[in-house]
């Protein structure tokens, strides 16, 4: 309530109070004129009495107005398996750092799950029509220029500018990467709501209107963030300061974390619910019992086997989005374990293609999605399966038969009767190497994923592999090198997780950082099997172009290269779906975005 209404309400409460005890009281009953005579015992029949003077009536207490009950406080409890690292996916990404940063920051632009671009910091979102996007052909050069909204303002009251923009900006492109940071020169302000990209010249960036948005994207304030810190260990995102829907209220490691309304938040009226609760359950079968039971709202990424009974429950929708965009993915390693240079140490086998074809023809992809993931997902080949990049790649076939031909005709063989293969006359390693390979998936994703190692380990064993099955913690698994990772120092033949491109255009996430040859994890990208390809490089760059006729055109041409060389073996989509109880409105799961990417519109019917 407003505090300067508040006080002029109990002003004028304690004068209605004052009037109504002067004018209520009881009154003082008059003084005789003469003392009566003094008693005595009467002589006759005494007078009759006189009526009884009436009394006034003992005062009415003053009435108040009955208290106000103050309004049950709104919340609403997301579940967790873990602790952020930070809030912004550029960290650590597992998708819960930016479902979180969601909460708290804002971007340039978003996208919506129908792949939309919109703006939310930005006024509006530039381009070659309304002048905001100025590219000259003949010098091939490309500038973009944004505009802010000029009634966004930090928790503290500071106003987010350009400053902030262009501070966090140039902090990731010293410290980390982020989309477009290979191909941005600078960024110059022109007024505290106006700064224009430059990119370099040669260099045409197509993702422009998510380069500062999107999914990992967020800006930080420069007033509040040390600029002297790197930007991997800033404080200011152990304590943000919130420019988003909510605030970061309490944090308590290993249990949860508060989210609260920032009354600064500039859409007038939301969010609509006062409070985000994310609650750290690393347990999946907690996390269903809670949501089955009423007691969250929101579960991200169940498991196939708690989204079938998410699906028939009376507290919780299965929604879905209208894409999908996660695909399991076999990974493997062009150089040989525990190295990370595939020409001087190639992999024994793996580093032949015919090798990686005759795996996956052992991989019956229907029979996993039908019996282990409950009839979710659909099979998945190739990366451009998604609108508006789709191209024509034929579907592979199970067929057992056909694989064990395909590594007969690569010199690996079965010649003493063991059941494991060995090199004989193979054209990647010494006579008589085995075919004997760890094959690891990464712990996080539960049961179903372990059952479909299991199931595709003994096909691999039946085909002559000898398959020794691992389960390894994804921050340890993706972790860089420094740290450990597995993938990250080579150590690793075959890996299975699931990834794609978030946003609308696979150029920088999907093809430069998985498959470019300048991508390996030093270099910051995920090429992790370190594969290289001259012409699918050059095909990339060609991709960096405004004309979107000509893209898709150049995507099928690297889909051609892919499907021939299967740098990384495509299986099937998971499941981009959440569990969200009945009470909770407007949430929209996408492939674009974290499901949050809209929380300022949710709302409850209870």
């Amino acid at each position: 309530m407003n505090k300067k209404r508040t006080f002029w309400l109990l002003t004028a409460i304690i004068i209605i109070m004052a009037v109504s005890l002067s004018g209520c009281g009881q009154q003082p009953t008059p003084a005789p004129t003469e003392a009566p005579p003094p008693e005595e015992a009467p002589t006759e029949a005494a007078p009759p009495e006189e009526a009884p003077t009436e009394e006034a009536p003992p005062p009415e207490e003053p009435t108040e107005a009955p208290p106000e009950e103050p309004m049950e406080e709104s919340v609403i409890v997301i579940t967790a398996p873990e602790d952020p690292a930070a809030f912004n996916g550029l960290i650590t990404d597992t998708g819960y750092e930016q479902m979180m940063g969601e909460l708290i920051l804002l971007s340039l632009s978003e996208a919506d799950p129908e792949g939309n671009i919109f703006p939310e910091l930005a006024a509006e979102i530039p381009t070659l029509e309304n002048g905001g996007v100025e590219f000259d052909e003949d010098t091939w050069t490309m500038k973009v220029t944004w505009q802010l909204r000029d009634d966004v303002y930090w928790a503290d009251g500071e106003q987010v500018t350009v400053d902030d923009v262009i501070f966090t900006w140039n902090k990731i492109a010293e410290d980390a990467w982020a989309d477009g940071v290979d191909y941005t020169e600078s960024l110059e302000k022109i007024d505290d709501f106006t700064f224009k990209v430059h990119y370099y010249e040669g260099w045409v960036y197509p993702n422009y209107r998510l380069q500062f948005g999107g999914e990992n994207f967020f800006v930080y304030p420069e007033h509040y963030c040390d600029a002297e810190q790197n930007f991997y260990e800033w404080d200011c995102d152990k304590e943000p300061l919130s420019d988003g829907p909510y605030m970061l209220e309490e944090w308590v490691t290993n249990d949860h974390l508060t989210f609260v309304r920032n009354p600064n938040y500039f859409e007038e009226g939301k969010p609509a619910i006062d409070k985000v609760i994310v609650q750290i359950v690393p347990e999946a079968a907690v996390e269903k019992t809670l949501m089955l039971e009423g007691d969250a709202d929101v579960h991200y990424w169940p498991g196939e086997t708690a989204a079938r009974e998410y699906e028939q429950s009376d507290n919780v929708d299965l929604l879905l989005a209208p894409t999908e965009r996660w695909v399991m993915r076999l990974i493997p390693n062009m150089a040989e374990y525990g190295s990370t240079d595939p020409e001087t140490n190639p992999h024994p086998f793996l580093s032949d293609v015919r090798v990686r074809r005759a795996i996956r023809m052992a991989v019956d992809v229907d029979t996993i999605l039908a019996d282990i993931f409950q009839g979710y997902g659909d099979p998945v080949h190739t990366e451009f399966f998604r609108e508006p990049y789709i191209c024509d790649i034929p579907a592979p076939e199970y067929d057992m038969d056909g694989a064990a031909a395909m590594l007969d005709e690569a010199g690996w063989t079965d010649s003493d009767g063991d059941g494991v293969r060995e090199c004989n006359g193979c054209e990647t390693a010494e006579e008589g190497t085995p075919m004997s390979m760890e094959f690891a998936i990464y712990a996080e994703y539960g049961e179903e994923l372990e059952l479909a190692q299991q199931f595709i380990g003994e096909s691999l064993s039946e085909l002559g592999f000898d398959v020794q099955l691992q389960i390894i913690e994804g921050t340890v698994m993706w972790s860089p090198a420094e740290d450990g990772g597995t993938e990250a120092n080579g150590n690793f033949d075959l890996d299975m997780w699931d990834d794609g491109y978030p946003g609308t255009d696979p150029t920088d996430y999907q093809m430069w950082t998985f498959y470019y040859s300048g991508a390996p994890p030093e270099e910051g990208g995920w090429n992790v099997g370190r594969w290289a390809n001259e012409d699918f490089d050059t095909w990339l760059d060609e991709a960096y172009t405004l004309d979107e006729d000509y893209r898709k055109e150049v995507f099928c041409e690297m889909a051609v290269i892919l499907e021939e060389e299967l740098p990384e073996i495509l299986l099937w989509s998971a499941i981009e779906g959440h569990g969200v109880s009945k009470r909770l409105n407007n949430v929209f799961p996408s492939v674009n975005d974290p499901l949050t990417w809209n929380v300022a519109d949710w709302t409850l019917t209870e």
